[in-house]
């Protein structure tokens, strides 16, 4: 352990350390490169590599389409032994464009670091036809093992577009991931 610390605290004094014009503090590297000094509280280094990785957040968005969400209903309601009827109403409920859903590892989420996220989505017109923020811990588990859906929505008319456009926001940390989702037929 005391060998580790001696070996870092050589590669710091081997640097130079210099302050940029906005008071930040740099190393300098022998080899022309430089980088933030962690220490310094005036900077928030943003680079991927600076954050923990409990604390990125892979969302990605998927599309289910009218025809399987209407397949899947039937037979879920025909293995109930559901009267003709009942099942007719209910595929009657099914959204007409489907599904889109929000995804992410139910592993990544976690209870006391809950972030809210605003969701937009766009089928071809320039107002979002769904826009709404609704926090992380809201999510709800998927049929597929290890996923949670944060937001599912429904898109009730016939979509006329190859793909969807959909955005995640996170207005705290002023973030933003836009999203082009193919229509499955």
């Amino acid at each position: 352990m005391q060998f580790i610390l001696f070996f870092l605290s050589m590669s710091v004094y081997a640097s130079q350390m210099a302050t940029t014009y906005k008071g930040a503090t740099v190393i300098l590297h022998d080899d022309g490169r430089w980088e933030y000094y962690q220490n310094n509280t005036k900077v928030r280094d943003v680079r991927p590599s600076s954050l923990p990785e409990q604390a990125k957040v892979h969302i990605y968005a998927t599309h289910e389409s009218y025809e399987k969400l209407r397949k899947n209903k039937r037979l879920e309601l025909e293995a109930d032994y559901a009267p003709e009827e009942e099942i007719l109403d209910s595929l009657r409920k099914i959204p007409k464009g489907g599904l889109l859903h929000f995804c992410v590892k139910t592993e990544q989420l976690t209870p006391h670091a809950v972030q809210t996220y605003t969701y937009s989505v766009w089928t071809g017109t320039k107002k979002p036809i769904y826009e709404r923020s609704i926090a992380d811990s809201e999510a709800v588990p998927s049929d597929e093992s290890g996923v949670s859906y944060l937001v599912s929505v429904p898109l009730y008319a016939r979509l006329k577009v190859k793909k969807i456009k959909a955005r995640v926001e996170n207005k705290n940390s002023k973030q933003s991931l836009d999203y082009e989702i193919p229509v499955n037929p």
